[in-house]
């Protein structure tokens, strides 16, 4: 299954006072040209000969998360103690002699994620008065620049975009990608011709329209499949009822267009199906990401079989046994044994239980991948040593995923192949097809 990478964008659908405000909605029925993202989208960010936040015995690292104490009084959802699970593996790191004979000092930032400027306000907190050498976590998507543009940090974690890359003044490797996955993915939904003669529609948020022009649309082109229609919602993201009534309009547009499937970008994907629930509307779905599909099942409320029936989606498939996660997973235990048997994949757990894997995946995976960067770097620890080793890294067992990543100058984003899942009604969940 996909465990839960992202969390701002959900919460602002559900929590009044977000961050993102936007106006206005648009369809349109003409895709713009781009092309696709290629390995030459990836030029190597500077990396200079520096060492912020390092001693000849420590190692200073930001550690970022989200602070869901905030919603509570909107939003039942639980993640566990993000701060706890980094400490636990962070302690076992440092008894084992640090990284390089090197222990880690850590920091905490928890980003209020109601306040407009409370992912800037962590980041200035990590960049500028904890001067860390590197922070590592989950992020939202344009927060990652902040770190790798605006204040010139190395950052492990976030979406990383070809556009967004080219930007990063400091090194910069993710497992996530941010949607130019899709640019490889998208073929799945084509395998024996399944859109041939389809009339098909997209979907997406403002947020989310670079990914979509630039890389689900010239993709369809590639493929030869037609678009009817495109609809880029643009409403003040934290006004559920514009939300909803713009997403009417799409609906009323497709269903008069004779659209038969619609394909779902960023963070149009928990709404729109709600949304179509309330009509007898029917297209089959097409989810760009498993993680939002499994979102939209989870999420409070009833939810009619029959607008997900048939539907697909793209993720990269984990498997909360995999080896390291599992050890990490001891390790928490260990130190928190309240949480012994409750570490479970997130994907698994029903809306408004806790699901403390997510902070548990999340502070694995990135302190996995920042340890064997490191080390590879060796004792003499700069920004430059850092990206170079990231470079050579190559094939690496990012904890929790089946598949493995490749990480290279080409690929700082790890490369992690996207898999096609399907929904499965007996089961009322996505799972990875077979094969």
């Amino acid at each position: 299954m996909t465990s839960h990478h992202r969390w701002r964008r959900p919460l602002m659908l559900i929590a009044a006072g977000a961050a993102l405000v936007l106006a206005g909605c648009s369809v349109e029925s003409d895709d713009p040209p781009a092309s696709s993202p290629t390995s030459n989208a990836f030029p190597a960010p500077p990396a200079p000969a520096i060492s912020p936040g390092v001693t000849a015995d420590s190692i200073k690292i930001g550690f970022v998360y989200p602070d869901l104490e905030v919603v509570k009084q909107y939003v039942d959802i639980d993640h566990g103690d993000y701060q706890a699970t980094f400490q636990a593996l962070v302690d076992k790191v440092n008894a084992a002699g640090g990284i390089q004979g090197r222990k880690i000092i850590p920091v905490y930032g928890a980003v209020d994620v109601i306040s407009p400027a409370g992912a800037q306000e962590t980041c200035v907190k990590l960049t500028q008065d904890e001067k860390v050498f590197a922070v590592l976590g989950s992020l939202n998507a344009e927060d990652a620049l902040c770190y790798v543009q605006t204040h010139k940090t190395a950052l492990v974690g976030g979406d990383l975009t070809a556009e967004r890359y080219a930007k990063a003044q400091a090194p910069w490797v993710s497992d996530l990608r941010g949607g130019d996955e899709l640019a490889d993915g998208i073929e799945l939904f084509t395998a024996d011709n399944a859109l041939a003669g389809k009339k098909v529609a997209v979907v997406a948020y403002r947020d989310d329209q670079a990914s979509a022009d630039k890389v689900v649309l010239p993709a369809l082109r590639r493929l030869q499949v037609p678009v009817t229609e495109t609809g880029i919602l643009d409403a003040d993201i934290s006004d559920a009822a514009a939300v909803s009534q713009q997403f009417g309009v799409f609906i009323q547009k497709f269903r008069a267009a004779g659209v038969d499937t619609v394909l779902l970008v960023g963070g149009s994907q928990t709404q729109f199906p709600a949304e179509l629930g309330k009509t007898d509307y029917r297209p089959r779905l097409l989810f760009a990401s498993t993680s939002q599909a499994q979102a939209y099942l989870l999420s409070p409320g009833d939810h009619d079989p029959a607008v997900v029936t048939g539907a697909a989606a793209l993720g990269l498939v984990n498997d909360y046994s995999e080896p390291a996660n599992a050890a990490c997973v001891a390790t928490i235990e260990a130190a928190m044994p309240a949480l012994t048997g409750k570490l479970v994949d997130p994907a698994t757990v029903p809306s408004g239980e806790p699901g403390p894997g997510t902070s548990e995946g999340v502070a694995c995976r990135y302190l996995a991948l920042f340890q064997a960067i490191t080390e590879k770097a060796g004792e003499d620890l700069t920004y430059q040593s850092f990206q170079q080793a990231a470079f050579s890294l190559g094939s690496f067992q990012v904890p929790s995923y089946r598949d493995k990543a490749t990480y290279s100058r080409e690929t700082p984003h790890g490369a992690i192949p996207p898999r096609l899942y399907t929904f499965d009604p007996a089961r009322k969940n996505f799972f990875p097809a077979a094969g």
